[in-house]
């Protein structure tokens, strides 16, 4: 008989289960795993806690920069020279027009422009692309509404409200201030580079791809002081970007007053004066250096240049032959003729190798060499003054050989001639002074006696702007002490709070007797009492002054010079006259200087 196995009602034996090398290795995961995550979330929320919440605050905030309003420049009376006027203007994405250039033609038919110029300012490599960039200005009412209203369907065309430049006096005052553009990458570097650090919120934003500034002129000069700081809003954004409360604002603090010397009144005296010649006047105060008057003729409206210059514009400016761009106060140089002699006798005395009972006859001409050298007129018997008074080349002539080349040159640096005055303007030119030593290494050439001859009657290689006569004139009616000339006066803050007066600083100094001075001055004051600078006479004032007739391209007219100063007792104004192939000196320039500067004592200087 078969036994069969007792069954246990309800009860059930277990059988004993091994784990898996495979279970193993999973749950060895999910452990690793876990304490990943653990050290991940500590390290999130205990050890950069404080900085993460820092961030995830930015990400729903934005700052709003408002640009600063401009600071003011101002005459020396509180004339307002330079100002801001809000209007609408119209700006461009150039990035959005980048990537879909199928759409030039309809955003320039919606902005009134051909679609070539909007295309080449869009191209323009110094641009920031992903900065609005101003296309219109002064944009009228019904058409900013009718762009906004089309905002939908125009992504790429932006409308605002901004504080543009504005500039009352026009022409008046081109050359001096200048003007201000849309700032270009590479200035924006250039700024952002020199920026003082700050904790301020905006302090890495002082200047931005959107902002204005000077692009020529005491606004480029004054820059810093000019630009203001930003302001804006912080507000608070939902992650789509719509705003939802503003947080804390900051106003935008306007730059400096910036008050330069010039004299609106004698500035646009000087302009009246110098109409239908191409040249220049400049008037300085003898005693500081301060520009009293700068004009530079023919001129152009910097207001053109607000946000930036049409071609249309800009073409028959650029190509104009009579260079209205060109401010040729300080940026053309041209040969001083005569007015140059006055420093020649003065080196000649100071070295004693003329006193003022030398004298000369003059035939007309003078031999040297194989060469004869012509004056312009036949002066028989000539003294110390009547070389001056008469202008007499012959004189100077022989005074040059005497004195030779190097010493010529020396005499010219001693003046402030052959290199920059250091005026607080942009683009300044040097002039040129020869000696032997420059024309041996520039022209390969040796120094030819004749050269000298032409030296002394501040002839040849010789150039000088009209700003460096003007300071050379400074030089000798404060008998040999020359400052530096500047045109800004005095830095202001926006709410007319002194911050710097510029002082007047001196740059060279010219050693020479009191007789020897007494004698040059002499002859320069008798000059203008019955030479050929008599249409500059002053009544009851002594003006001591000096005629130039710049030879400038055979068969032309030459350059008209004048320099003066008065009183010549105690000279209260310097000036240069200058006017491109007008003729001479005397009839041209001396008119235009005497009329200045009766203006000048008949306002109370």
């Amino acid at each position: 008989m078969i036994e069969r196995p007792k069954r246990y009602l309800g009860i059930r034996r277990e059988e004993k289960r091994v784990i898996t090398g495979r279970e193993y290795g999973m749950l060895l995961a999910i452990v690793l795993v876990a304490g990943v995550l653990m050290a991940r979330l500590w390290y999130l929320q205990v050890l950069r806690g404080e900085e993460l919440a820092a961030r995830a605050e930015l990400v729903r905030t934005r700052l709003l920069r408002t640009p600063p309003p401009r600071g003011l420049i101002l005459d020396r009376n509180g004339r307002i020279l330079a100002t801001n006027r809000a209007q609408i203007i119209v700006s461009v994405i150039p990035d959005l027009l980048r990537r879909q250039p199928d759409r030039i033609p309809l955003v320039a038919q919606r902005l009134g422009m051909p679609p070539d110029e909007l295309r080449e300012l869009i191209d323009n490599p110094r641009i920031n692309p992903f900065t609005p960039l101003v296309v219109q200005k002064g944009v009228a009412f019904q058409q900013a509404v009718g762009l906004l209203e089309s905002q939908y369907n125009l992504p790429e065309v932006e409308v605002s409200l901004q504080a543009m430049r504005r500039y009352p006096h026009g022409k008046l005052f081109a050359h001096l201030i200048g003007y201000v553009g849309q700032i270009a990458q590479e200035e924006l570097k250039e700024y952002s580079a020199r920026q003082e650090e700050s904790s301020d919120w905006l302090s890495m934003r002082l200047y931005d791809g959107g902002d204005f500034v000077g692009k020529n002129g005491i606004e480029r000069a004054y820059e810093f002081h000019l630009h203001g700081k930003p302001g804006g809003e912080q507000v608070e954004v939902t992650p789509s970007g719509r705003r939802v409360r503003t947080l804390q604002a900051f106003e935008p603090k306007p730059g400096n007053r910036v008050v330069m010397s010039v004299d609106w009144r004698l500035q646009q005296k000087a302009y009246e004066l110098l109409q239908g010649h191409k040249g220049a006047l400049v008037a300085l105060d003898p005693r500081t250096g301060e520009v009293l008057a700068m004009v530079s003729q023919p001129s152009f409206d910097p207001n053109l240049f607000v946000p930036r210059i049409r071609n249309e514009v800009w073409r028959p400016l650029i190509n104009d032959p009579r260079a209205p761009l060109n401010n040729r106060a300080i940026q053309s140089a041209y040969s001083p003729g005569s007015i140059f002699k006055p420093l020649v006798a003065l080196e000649g005395l100071k070295r004693g190798l003329i006193d003022t009972r030398s004298s000369v006859v003059c035939t007309g001409s003078y031999r040297a060499g194989a060469r004869t050298f012509r004056c312009w007129k036949q002066h028989g018997h000539v003294d110390f003054y009547k070389s001056i008074t008469a202008s007499c080349d012959v004189f100077y002539y022989q005074l040059a050989q005497r004195l030779g080349p190097d010493d010529l040159a020396q005499l010219s640096r001693s003046f402030g001639l052959g290199e920059r005055t250091g005026i607080d303007l942009p683009h300044e030119r040097r002039g040129l002074v020869p000696d032997t030593q420059w024309k041996r290494e520039t022209l390969k050439q040796p120094w030819f006696g004749g050269e000298t001859l032409n030296y002394g009657i501040g002839q040849g290689y010789l150039a000088i702007t009209p700003l460096q006569g003007a300071v050379m004139t400074m030089g000798i009616a404060n008998r040999g002490v020359i400052y530096r000339p500047h045109l800004v006066r005095e830095i202001r803050t926006p709410d007319g709070k002194l911050l710097e007066r510029v002082a007047p600083e001196v740059i060279h100094r010219y050693e020479a007797s009191p007789q020897h001075w007494d004698a040059v001055i002499e002859a320069m004051v008798r000059t203008v009492d019955g030479g050929t600078g008599s249409a500059a006479r002053i009544p009851n004032i002594r003006v001591a002054g000096k005629t130039g007739s710049a030879e400038f391209r055979k068969g032309g007219k030459t350059h008209a010079w004048f320099i003066a100063f008065a009183p010549a007792e105690n000279p209260r104004v310097a000036l240069c006259v200058m006017a491109e192939e007008a003729g001479g000196g005397g009839a041209v320039a001396a008119p235009i200087a005497g009329a200045w500067m009766r203006y000048f004592f008949e306002l109370g200087y």
